[in-house]
Parts: C-alpha cells; sequence; structure tokens
C-alpha cells in the first residue's frame, strides 16, 4: 500500500493512505497580511491547489488552530464543512463541538473503506524555546498508522530534540516523516530566535525515528521562512541521508511505496 502526497503549499497538504484522503493545516487564502497580537504574519504566495480542487476529504488535521500559517479563513471553512476535524484539544474548544480534540499520545480512529480503522495519534510539539511555547499555546504532531499501510508522523512545529526523543520512544521506527520545517523567525520575538527546528535537527530527529523517507512541509509561501527545502534536503545530504529525503515542489503529487 502507498502513500501519496500533494503540497498544496505551506504547511497545507493532503495525504492519501489506506484508502482515505487527509488535508492538513488547510490554507486557502490570497497573499496578505495578518496581525496576530502586534506581529504581521506574511503571506507571500497563494495555494498550488485551490480550495475548489481540492477533491473529496475524508479527514482534516490541524496542528494548531491558532496561527494564520496552519489554519486561515478559507481553511477553517473548509475544515468544518468536511466534517471530520482533528485538531488539539484547546483548538477543538474554538472550532466547535464536532471538532475532535487530542491530547499527547492520545488517539481516535477513521473508519477504512475497506473495513478496519486508522489510528490516529496526537503527538507532543513544543513550538519554540522555552516560555515561549508557552506563549504560543498547544501544537501537536500526528501519528497516523493503518492495516499494511506505511507508518506516517507528521511532525507540527516542534522546536525540541528532547521532545522528539519523547517521540521516538514511543513510535520509532515509521516509514514516513512528514517534516515541518521553514526556520520560521520573527523580529518581535527574542530577537528572532528560531521557533521552528533548523534544519540540521530536523536530520536528528530522522535519526530517532528510524525514519525511512522524509517528506518536506512548511517551507515556503510565508515570510517569517528562512529555511527552504532546498536547505533542509542539503542538510540531509551532508549528513549521508540524502537517500531519505523525498523532493516535493508546491502543486506536486509524489507517491511512496510501503
Amino acid at each position: 500500500m502507498t502513500f501519496t502526497y500533494t503540497l498544496v503549499g505551506g504547511a497545507t497538504a493532503v495525504a492519501e493512505l489506506a484508502g482515505l484522503r487527509i488535508l492538513i493545516d488547510p490554507t486557502f487564502d490570497p497573499p496578505q497580511t495578518y496581525d496576530v497580537d502586534g506581529i504581521d504574519l506574511v503571506k507571500t504566495r497563494g495555494p498550488a491547489v485551490a480550495a475548489e480542487d481540492i477533491g473529496p476529504i475524508d479527514a482534516v488535521l490541524v496542528t494548531h488552530d491558532h496561527h494564520h500559517d496552519h489554519l486561515d479563513t478559507l481553511g477553517r471553512q473548509v475544515a468544518l464543512a468536511a466534517g471530520k476535524v482533528i485538531t488539539t484539544a484547546d483548538g477543538a474548544k474554538r472550532l466547535g463541538p464536532e471538532v475532535i480534540g487530542l491530547a499527547d499520545f492520545e488517539s481516535t480512529t477513521l473508519p477504512l473503506p475497506g473495513g478496519g480503522v486508522m489510528t490516529i495519534t496526537g503527538l507532543p510539539a513544543q513550538h519554540g524555546p522555552a516560555p515561549l511555547c508557552e506563549e504560543l499555546a498547544p501544537v501537536l504532531g500526528f501519528l497516523l498508522e493503518a492495516p499494511n499501510a506505511p507508518k506516517v508522523y507528521l511532525t507540527g512545529d516542534n522546536y525540541s530534540l528532547e521532545v522528539a526523543e519523547k517521540i521516538a520512544a514511543h513510535i520509532a521506527p515509521v516509514d514516513i516523516v512528514v517534516m515541518f520545517g521553514g526556520g520560521a523567525r520573527f523580529a518581535e520575538i527574542l530577537d528572532s530566535t528560531m521557533i521552528t527546528m533548523s534544519n540540521e535537527g530536523m536530520v536528528k530527529v530522522a535519526r530517532l525515528v528510524d525514519a525511512k523517507h522524509v517528506v518536506p512541509c512548511h517551507t515556503e509561501g510565508w515570510r517569517h521562512f528562512t529555511e527552504g527545502a532546498d536547505s533542509m534536503q542539503a542538510a540531509f545530504e551532508a549528513d549521508g541521508l540524502g537517500g531519505l529525503f523525498v523532493p516535493v515542489a508546491p502543486g506536486e503529487t509524489i507517491t511512496i511505496p510501503a
């Protein structure tokens, strides 16, 4: 059974696994500037796939709902129209009573077309260094597991290798890591301290979870991203793991065999 992945742009992607189509962090607004507590969040590029062209969706995963580069205005409409949304416990309270909120290492299931279920587990993620991560509010990663399908880890905006070590103890080995990168920085926050994991850190995460493949996400389309997918790939190649990295451009679809 294969894993098919379409990068829409930024953190937004469609994952197809075990007969289900899953939308990740929907952002479909045109380029614009959002004011988030006095900080400009600048979207520089629209989605490579328009909302109306996404096609049928079985579930939506939102790593966190309170930042527009993970859930924007139009993305929120798309998510809630899909009927099945899974996010943080705090996010579920904000998005509505039908939304499923997960705590760290808590799981829910989705029925598969041919019988059986996909298990989706919320995984911890630390968005920035302490104590900044507490101000940025909770975020999640996700683990996707289904019978005879690749085991897929979505990192979300995790900054911490210590958290990654804790995750690896629970989930390693994994087949595919959808690696949220970008080297996010804001001049207004801790003198531009990076609030997502560096490329070198992501290489260590891939080793920790014993990944077979790494797919980039969350690396372009926003002004606060300082590390692109090319530099992520270069970091893997420099560490001898270039064969793990599967490049994908916005609007492109890739398929990875089991």
